[in-house]
C-alpha cells in the first residue's frame, strides 16, 4: 500500500513544476531549499546548482542589505509579501519581476515560498505606451512647425527673385541679401530646435546632487548672455551638494539651461537672478526668480504651447522641452509672473525613483 504522505510529497512537487512561473522555497537565513523547472528557465541555473546558492543571488548587490531583508521581515511578520524588483539571472542579465512571497509555518522550520513572475514584457510596453504619447506631442509640434516654415521659405524666395531683377540699385541689392540671410538662419534655428525636441531622449535616472545640476545648466548657457546677470544669487555649493535626488543630470541640465536663458534675456539690460532650493520630504522644489520684464497675462497660458514666442528671433521651444523633461522625471513646472516685476519658474520632481521598500530598512 502506497504511503499518503509520499504521495502527498509526489503530488506537491508535481503541481509546482507544471505551473509556468518560478516557485523558489527558502529558509528565512537565505538558504534555498528547492527551485521548479521554470525558475531553471528563468535564472539558468540547473538543478543541481540551486543547492549552492542563497536566494540573495537572484536580486541585485544593491538589493542585498535593505531590499531583500525587508521582503523577509515582511514575509515572516505579515505573512506575506508582494511587490516588483529587478532581478538577476545566472549570466548577470536583469530583467523585471513581479514577486509574491507566503509564509509556511511547519513543524520543524519555516519556509518562505517566493513566487516570480517575469514582467518584462509589461515594462516594454508601458515604455511604448510613453513614446506613443511622445511621437503624438511631436506630431503636433511638426504640424505647428510646418506652418512656420512656410513664411521665411516664402521671403527667401521672393527676395531670391527679386535679386534677379535687372536695375537693381547697390542698397536694394545689399538689402534684399540681408533678408534673405535672417530667414534662412530662422529657417535653420527651426530645424534646430525641431531635431532637439523630437530626438530628446527618456531620463536615465541615477542618484547625483543639485551643486553638478546648477553647474552643468549654467556651462550650457552661452557665455555672452551669463554676462547679463547683474547677480546670480544661488545656496552655498555645500548645501546645494547636500541635496540629492534621481535624475538625469544632463537631460535636466537642458531643461534648467532654457529656463535660465529666458530668465537672462528678461533683463534690460541686465537681471538679477535667484536660484532656490527647497527639500520637502519626498520631493524636490527648486525655482528660478529673475526681477525682469515678466510676462503679459494675456501670454501666461500660452508660455508651454509649441513655437509660442513673442520674440522674434526665437523659436518658442525652449520651455515646450522643458515642460517634457521635468514630466519625464515624474515631476511638475509652473510659471508665475507680472508685467515690470519679474518671473518665477517653479518645478518639482521626486527625490526617489525607487520605493522606500528598497531605501529604508524596515
Amino acid at each position: 500500500m502506497t504511503d499518503s504522505s509520499i504521495l502527498d510529497q509526489a503530488l506537491l512537487e508535481a503541481v509546482l513544476q507544471s505551473i509556468p512561473h518560478g516557485i523558489v522555497l527558502f529558509e528565512p537565513s537565505g538558504k534555498i531549499l528547492f527551485a521548479n523547472n521554470f525558475s531553471e528557465q528563468l535564472f539558468g541555473f540547473r538543478p543541481d546548482e540551486w543547492i549552492d546558492h542563497a536566494i540573495s543571488s537572484l536580486f541585485l548587490e544593491d538589493d542585498y542589505d535593505i531590499f531583500l531583508p525587508n521582503i523577509i521581515k515582511l514575509t515572516l511578520e505579515k505573512g506575506s509579501f508582494e511587490g516588483e524588483a529587478l532581478l538577476r539571472d545566472r549570466k548577470d542579465q536583469k530583467f523585471f519581476a513581479y514577486l509574491t512571497t507566503f509564509l509556511y509555518c511547519g513543524s520543524h522550520k519555516d519556509v518562505i515560498v517566493l513566487t516570480i513572475q517575469d514582467i518584462g514584457t509589461l515594462k516594454t510596453l508601458q515604455r511604448e505606451s510613453i513614446e506613443t504619447e511622445r511621437v503624438r506631442s511631436m506630431a503636433k509640434v511638426v504640424d505647428q512647425m510646418a506652418h512656420h516654415i512656410r513664411n521665411p521659405i516664402a521671403a527667401i524666395g521672393g527676395f531670391a527673385a527679386r535679386l534677379l531683377k535687372m536695375g537693381l540699385g547697390d542698397k536694394d541689392r545689399q538689402l534684399y541679401k540681408e533678408i534673405i540671410y535672417q530667414e534662412a538662419s530662422r529657417l535653420d534655428n527651426l530645424l534646430k530646435n525641431l531635431a532637439s525636441f523630437t530626438t530628446l531622449p527618456l531620463p536615465t535616472m541615477a542618484e547625483d546632487n543639485f551643486d553638478n545640476l546648477l553647474k552643468r545648466s549654467k556651462d550650457m548657457v552661452p557665455k555672452t548672455l551669463l554676462a547679463a546677470a547683474s547677480d546670480w544669487q544661488t545656496p552655498p555649493s555645500e548645501k546645494l551638494r547636500s541635496i540629492r535626488a534621481f535624475m538625469d543630470v544632463e537631460i535636466l541640465a537642458q531643461c534648467l539651461a532654457n529656463i535660465f536663458t529666458n530668465a537672462l534675456e528678461s533683463g534690460d539690460p541686465s537681471v538679477l537672478i535667484n536660484f532656490l532650493v527647497e527639500e520637502r520630504e519626498d520631493r524636490i522644489r527648486f525655482s528660478v526668480r529673475d526681477d525682469g520684464r515678466g510676462i503679459k497675462p494675456e501670454n501666461l497660458p500660452l508660455v508651454f504651447d509649441p513655437l509660442f514666442t513673442t520674440k522674434n528671433e526665437h523659436v518658442g521651444l525652449g520651455l515646450t522641452i522643458s515642460q517634457r523633461i521635468v514630466h519625464d522625471h515624474g515631476g511638475s513646472i509652473e510659471i508665475d509672473s507680472a508685467v515690470g516685476k519679474g518671473t518665477t519658474v517653479t518645478l518639482e520632481i521626486p527625490r526617489e525613483k525607487r520605493r522606500p521598500i528598497r531605501v529604508r530598512r524596515l
